[in-house]
């Protein structure tokens, strides 16, 4: 799929080869990394189909891969016909679960480390970000100018944060997905 997103990029993915991982799980999985633990658990689709959190449980630490992003606005992989599993709805039920874990250190998959409140903030963003595109859709306006009315709103509310070009993506999808 990266292959087909431009000539760059297939170059710098020339020789690559894919490898089957030697270890797989549905729901939890724990590694025991020499007296240390690492728990593996699937968040379901959110995302990505894949999602899932790696836990540091002694040292109340939490990874969030591309689940949460710092300083930047959420990174909606969207590339049809091949990167299409993102669940906007879902995410923020992920979120809200992640919150309730309360973990001391949060590692985004993009971004400064960070403690529990950015899971928050990425949470509160993905439903304003929700809010703001549901109600327009259910006026009927086009997609193009909800994405435009959105995006600037949310560039207002977040002028640091890096990444603008996702919100069109989130729009999109929060305008395709339904509750």
């Amino acid at each position: 799929m990266f292959r087909g997103l431009g000539a760059p990029i297939a170059r710098q993915l020339e020789g690559v080869e894919l490898v089957a991982p030697d270890v797989v799980y549905d729901d939890t999985y724990k590694l025991d990394l020499g007296g240390r633990v690492a728990r593996m658990r699937a968040t379901g689709r959110a995302h990505s189909r894949g999602d899932q959190v790696v836990t540091v449980p002694d040292a109340g630490v939490l990874f969030t891969g591309d689940l949460v992003e710092a300083g930047q606005f959420s990174i909606f992989p969207w590339f049809p016909p091949h990167d299409t599993d993102v669940s906007v709805v879902r995410w923020i039920e992920v979120m809200r679960r992640l919150i309730a874990t309360d973990p001391n250190v949060v590692v985004p998959g993009h971004g400064d480390i960070s403690g529990p409140r950015l899971l928050v903030d990425v949470r509160d963003y993905l439903e304003s970000l929700r809010d703001e595109t549901w109600v327009r859709r259910d006026s009927a306006m086009p997609r193009e100018t909800i994405a435009a009315e959105v995006t600037a709103l949310m560039i207002e509310r977040h002028p640091e944060w890096a990444g603008q070009d996702w919100i069109g993506k989130g729009v999109g999808r929060f305008c395709a997905e339904h509750p």
